[in-house]
């Protein structure tokens, strides 16, 4: 009985097991290099691999593994089809996805209550910019592509950031881990599952192929992502049944989550990653995340933008009607939803300031 409850990824003593334990590889090259931004960190990395071997080759060889189910025509088939609804898909994340996750992230919630709050919204909101536009490339998740380093730089910050919290001072009631596999398990579904779920509630119906390719692209980032294999689930149902263990952990909102997530929406409009309206980024927000998550983190809808929300609504169920119905019509779907893309979403800028030199510290 009790090695069947070990082997069973959805049993509680699993759970236990995997929210006391961070990501053993990426902790391990965080405790011997300088923390600086993720990508000077991943080139870093890559360099001590071939002059150093030993545990940053152990890294980079376990991010290269290619495990027995992956399936390459899926993968891409699911990158065409987020980037044909890039513009919805940017939508759910930034107005649903990442509100609820920090309902379920504590290490956010530590990060607050210190004082970080503004810092840690900013940081968040362009790594899941960056991460988006990264996995939209062509071939994104081979070896060396954007979206493979997107998912490395991310797993190494989620390392220093483990590593930090942990020296200062863990509180022990919140009784896991800072950034355990639990709260990287969420971060996938907040761009697999949820993000999807996002795009339905804006009127994007995906048809059962479509989810289970998507599915399929995010099981492999979560295996680049540094995740356990006990969370990386085989199809969209053991997806939903893990989404909704995962959604348990968090009996209640509260103050800080409410901070977050009201931060969270004010910054995207400061910081222009949505070329829309903060009044329809709000509406956008209560319809991803449904009138109850809504209500719980005082998300309010604002007087009149309902109805303009409805019709983006109204617009994509007539855009995924041609998609799946009219196929002589997809060239000039694809040329609107890319327009739509083009001026709703932003991308990433180029950071200013130079690499500083490469440094090892014991």
């Amino acid at each position: 009985m009790f090695s069947q409850a070990r082997e069973n990824a959805m049993s509680d003593f699993s759970f236990k097991r995997l929210a006391n334990r961070g990501d053993p590889l990426a902790d391990a090259v965080a405790l011997r290099i300088d923390r600086r931004r993720p990508s000077h960190m991943m080139d870093e990395v890559v360099y001590l691999a071939k002059t150093e071997i030993s545990v940053y080759q152990e890294f980079i060889d376990q991010l290269n593994t290619h495990p027995g189910w992956l399936d390459w025509e899926q993968i891409e088939h699911a990158r065409r089809l987020q980037s044909a609804f890039h513009h919805a898909r940017s939508i759910a994340i930034f107005s649903g996805s990442l509100l609820e996750g920090y309902c379920q992230n504590r290490a956010a919630v530590a990060l607050v209550t210190r004082g970080h709050l503004h810092h840690e919204v900013i940081r968040r909101i362009h790594e899941a910019n960056y991460l988006i536009h990264s996995l939209n490339q062509t071939d994104s998740l081979r070896s060396g592509k954007p979206g493979y380093r997107a998912l490395a730089e991310l797993r190494l910050s989620n390392a220093m950031i483990r590593k930090s919290l942990t020296t200062r001072g863990w509180p022990e009631h919140y009784k896991c881990a800072p950034l355990s596999q639990l709260d990287l398990a969420f971060d996938m579904l907040e761009y697999g599952y949820l993000a999807t779920q996002g795009m339905e509630r804006l009127g994007i119906q995906l048809d059962q192929d479509d989810r289970r390719a998507i599915h399929h692209f995010w099981r492999y980032c979560s295996w680049l992502y540094g995740l356990d294999e006990a969370l990386i689930t085989a199809g969209p149902h053991e997806e939903r049944a893990l989404y909704r263990q995962l959604s348990q952990r968090q009996k209640r909102v509260a103050r800080e989550h409410e901070l977050l997530a009201h931060t969270t929406l004010r910054c995207i409009g400061e910081q222009g990653l949505l070329n829309i309206p903060n009044e329809l980024l709000q509406s956008f927000s209560r319809i991803c995340l449904g009138d109850a998550r809504a209500n719980a983190l005082n998300i309010t809808q604002p007087p009149g933008w309902r109805r303009r929300a409805q019709f983006y609504i109204t617009a994509n169920r007539g855009a995924t009607f041609v998609h799946y119905h009219i196929p002589g019509m997809s060239g000039l779907n694809q040329r609107i939803h890319r327009y739509l893309s083009r001026n709703i979403t932003v991308p990433p800028q180029a950071p200013e300031r130079p690499p500083r030199p490469l440094q090892k510290i014991a």
